[in-house]
């Protein structure tokens, strides 16, 4: 059964990797945060949390109003290395090289693939032709 294990999480592993490639990841979130004004308003991120559709990766949802960049930013630096439970269960570690998504909790979202430089999040829904 352990190499059974050690082939399903090497196959997860080189999935998220290929995810990794199409859209932002916690670390290239974060960096591009700091390109930005540190007081710029953008929306309002909460709530961080295993997400649905690949329990590895990482989802915020939204929340009301506008924070400033360097509140995202503190927000995203608390979830590197940080342990979250997979909706289903199972343990997941978030890190620089997690993707993310704008998701509720327990729901399929959208991929973060970028931010403008007004701090709007730029979204696209998940096609399984980007990862053929």
């Amino acid at each position: 059964m352990n190499n059974l294990q050690a082939l399903m999480d090497g196959m997860a592993a080189n999935w998220q990797k290929e995810r990794a490639e199409t859209q932002m990841t916690l670390g290239t979130f974060m960096a591009r945060l700091l390109e930005l004004p540190h007081d710029l308003k953008i929306g309002n991120l909460i709530n961080p949390h295993s997400y649905r559709g690949y329990y590895c990766d990482l989802a915020f949802e939204a929340g009301p109003g506008e924070v400033t960049v360097l509140e995202t930013h503190k927000l995203c630096q608390s979830c590197m290395g940080k342990i979250f439970t997979g909706y289903k269960g199972g343990e997941f570690m978030m890190g620089e090289a997690t993707p993310i998504w704008f998701a509720e909790y327990g729901s399929c979202g959208t991929r973060i693939v970028a931010i403008k430089d007004n701090g709007v999040l730029e979204t696209k829904e998940d096609e399984p032709e980007d990862f053929e």
